[in-house]
């Protein structure tokens, strides 16, 4: 077996571990919703989850990806005339950044948001649903970039 083969099983096993679990918020999300009071829980086990499997096992596909190249010969060998591989570079770039600058922190302000519970009698905070919309609609663009990645990394279009 070849060290590019071992790097390509540990790259794809990569993407599994890390976006797989990323796709069971279609599915808990609106429970949620419906359940309220168990917010918190969830964004926290959310929250945990990314720092502590998602981000670590995402970036190792960067090493994983520079360690093909590498092994290849040079970035130019393995992307020359493969446009689909730049581009799935650049979507995981992207992806990487998004994750970092913007759904990170929209994912700690819902842990904050929802750690207080409201006041008997009063309106629930309205920055909680509008800040879970924000985690679930940058939720959605990421699973969107990791299909156009995983599209592209096996069926090669271009």
């Amino acid at each position: 077996m070849s060290l590019f083969t071992i790097l390509l099983f540990l790259h794809v096993l990569g993407a599994i571990i890390a976006f797989g679990p990323g796709f069971a918020a279609m599915v808990v999300g609106p429970m949620v919703a419906r359940e309220p009071q168990h917010a918190n829980f969830y964004a926290r086990t959310q929250l945990a989850a990314n720092l502590k499997l998602v981000t670590p096992v995402a970036l190792s596909m960067a090493v994983t990806g520079v360690l093909m190249i590498v092994e290849r010969g040079s970035l130019s060998t393995i992307t020359g005339g493969r446009r689909w591989l730049e581009v799935a570079i650049l979507l995981y770039v992207i992806a990487i950044v998004y994750s970092f600058a913007i759904q990170a922190p929209a994912g700690r302000r819902l842990v904050a948001l929802t750690s207080t519970p409201p006041v008997p009698g009063s309106p629930p905070n309205p920055d909680i649903p509008a800040t879970a919309r924000r985690v679930r609609m940058g939720g959605m663009l990421l699973g969107g970039l990791v299909i156009v990645m995983v599209f592209l990394m096996v069926v090669k279009p271009f």
